[in-house]
C-alpha cells in the first residue's frame, strides 16, 4: 500500500502533534493516571552555566520545550542567549508562542544541519537525536559546535518505563484494532449514505467489527489509547444517521491519519531506544566525531522509575 498524502509529508507523524499544542514528551502511566516527567530543573541548571551571549542549539526541538528552559535560565540569571531549535517536523507554529530569544526551524534533518562550522557554544537534545542516523547526526553536531562547546542529551533507554509502556500500548492496539476492518466498513456505510445507496450491509458489518474490537479490550492502562479509538468507532456505529455523510468521511480521514501517526510515533520510540551496548556504540560514534564524554548516567524520576539515559559531552 502506498503512503497517503499526509504520510508523504516530512515528519508527518510529529508535525500535527506539535501543531496541536501538545507539550508532554515523557508521559508515564501510573495508577492515578498519566504523569509527565518534568525535565525543567535539569535543563535550567545546565543552561545557567553558559555565559551571556551564548549561541545554543536544541536538536529535535519539537514544541521548543527545551528552548524555553534555556530562555528561562537566561532570564533568571540576567543573561541573554540566542537559542535555535531544529526539527524535521513542522514546528514553526510552536515557536510563535516562545520567548523572543527562541527561534524554531522545521524541515531540518539532524544529519544535515544548515549552519556554518563552529556556530554554537552549546547543544541540547531531549529524546531526539537517537531518532536520527546517529553517526551522521553526531558528525554534524560536532561540526557546528565551537571548540569547548558543551552538549547535554537525554536519550530513550530500552529498559525504561516509557519504552515498556510504549511497547505494551502498541501490543494492545494491534490486539484490538490491528486486523479490524471497522474503519473500512464505516467508510462504506457513510459513502453509501452519501450516494443514496443501500447501507444496511456495511452498517451491520461496522457494528459487528466494533463489537469484536470491544470484546478484545482489557481494563488495563496499556489499552487506554485504543479504548478511546474504539469508543469513537462505537459512537459512529450506534449513531450513523446522526452524522452528515460527507463530514463523517472527512472526520474518518482525520481519525485514521491520527491513529497512523500515533502508532508510528510509538514504533519509532521503541526503535530509537538504546540498551547498554547501544549507548556504548553511540558514545563511540560521538568520540569519532570529536565529542568527548564528560558523564553518563541513567535518568530516573522522583519515584525511582527509569526514564532514560543522560549523557554530557564536550568538543575538544
Amino acid at each position: 500500500m502506498s503512503p497517503s498524502p499526509i504520510e508523504k509529508r516530512r515528519g508527518w507523524h510529529w508535525s500535527d502533534y506539535w501543531r496541536s499544542g501538545r507539550t508532554e514528551v515523557m508521559t508515564v502511566q501510573t495508577p492515578a493516571g498519566p504523569v509527565a516527567f518534568d525535565t525543567g530543573p535539569i535543563w535550567t541548571e545546565w543552561f545557567a552555566a553558559f555565559e551571556s551571549g551564548a549561541a545554543l542549539l536544541d536538536l529535535a526541538t519539537g514544541n521548543g520545550q527545551v528552548a524555553a528552559h534555556a530562555s528561562r535560565a537566561a532570564a533568571e540569571n540576567g543573561r541573554s542567549f540566542a537559542i535555535t531549535g531544529v526539527d524535521y517536523a513542522e514546528v514553526e507554529a510552536a515557536g510563535a508562542v516562545l520567548p523572543a530569544d527562541c527561534r524554531l526551524m522545521g524541515g531540518v534533518a539532524l544529519e544535515q544541519l544548515p549552519f556554518p562550522a563552529a556556530a554554537f557554544d552549546g547543544a541540547s537534545s531531549q529524546f531526539g537525536i537517537e531518532y536520527a542516523d546517529t553517526r551522521a547526526a553526531l558528525q554534524e553536531l560536532a561540526r557546528v559546535l565551537k571548540p569547548g562547546g558543551r552538549v547535554l542529551m537525554m536519550i530513550h533507554h530500552a529498559d525504561s518505563v516509557i519504552t515498556r509502556q510504549t511497547a505494551d500500548q502498541i501490543a494492545a492496539y494491534d490486539a484490538v484494532l490491528g486486523k479490524s476492518a471497522a474503519i473500512r466498513h464505516a467508510r462504506r456505510a457513510f459513502t453509501a449514505h452519501l450516494k443514496g445507496l443501500a447501507a444496511a450491509g456495511p452498517e451491520e458489518a461496522l457494528r459487528v467489527a466494533v463489537r469484536q474490537a470491544t470484546m478484545r479490550l482489557e481494563p488495563t492502562a496499556p489499552f487506554e489509547p485504543v479504548r478511546y479509538m474504539v469508543g469513537y468507532l462505537d459512537d459512529l456505529a450506534r449513531r450513523i444517521d446522526a452524522y452528515e455523510p460527507r463530514s463523517a468521511l472527512e472526520r474518518l480521514d482525520i481519525f485514521e491519519a491520527g491513529n497512523a501517526a500515533w502508532r508510528h510515533r510509538q514504533q519509532s520510540q521503541g526503535l530509537a531506544a538504546l540498551d547498554g551496548p547501544g549507548i556504548e556504540v553511540f558514545i563511540q560514534r560521538a568520540a569519532r566525531a570529536g565529542l568527548t564524554l564528560d558523564a553518563k548516567a541513567e535518568l530516573n524520576d522522583g519515584q525511582g522509575a527509569l526514564i532514560g539515559w543522560r549523557l554530557s559531552f564536550r568538543k575538544a
